[in-house]
């Protein structure tokens, strides 16, 4: 290729080269313009849902929630109480009552334990008088029987 040639392929190729840059750019600058457009359309969205969601309300609401929920636990704690309270108040009745049923038991069966014990003393007494009086008979049945061998 002669000389002529190379240099107006060269500028050729040059000029093309710079088209394309420039297009190239210009289609960048779009692109960046379109960029900055959906940016723009997405802040404005996150705005509108942001302004949409009332966050002091949310927060009023949780308070209100919150404090209801602890009027109701603080409810549950006094009536667990009350009732704790009273099932301690009836099993003490109710120890009660079992003692006094067991004293007044205990007091019956010593009573009748003392019966047992004086009726079995007049039963060894009358045992008693009765082998002392076999003994006496005995005795005299021996004297008798002596006295006839001797």
């Amino acid at each position: 290729m002669n000389e002529s040639t190379k240099n107006e392929a060269k500028e050729t190729v040059s000029d093309k080269f710079d088209t394309l840059k420039t297009e190239a750019g210009e289609q960048l600058n779009a692109a960046s313009e379109k960029l900055g457009e959906l940016k723009d359309q997405v802040v404005n969205k996150v705005n509108e849902m942001a302004a949409e969601v009332d966050v002091d309300g949310l927060k009023t609401q949780a308070s209100a929630k919150l404090a209801e929920l602890k009027a109701e636990a603080g409810e549950v704690a006094a009536t667990a109480s009350a009732k704790f309270d009273s099932l301690k108040a009836e099993a003490g009745e109710e120890l009660s009552e079992f003692k006094e049923g067991a004293a007044e038991k205990l007091t019956e069966l010593k009573a009748e334990a003392a019966e047992t014990l004086e009726a079995a003393e007049k039963k060894f007494d009358e045992l008693k008088a009765e082998a002392s009086e076999q003994f006496d008979e005995l005795k005299e049945k021996a004297k008798d029987a002596w006295n006839k061998l001797f």
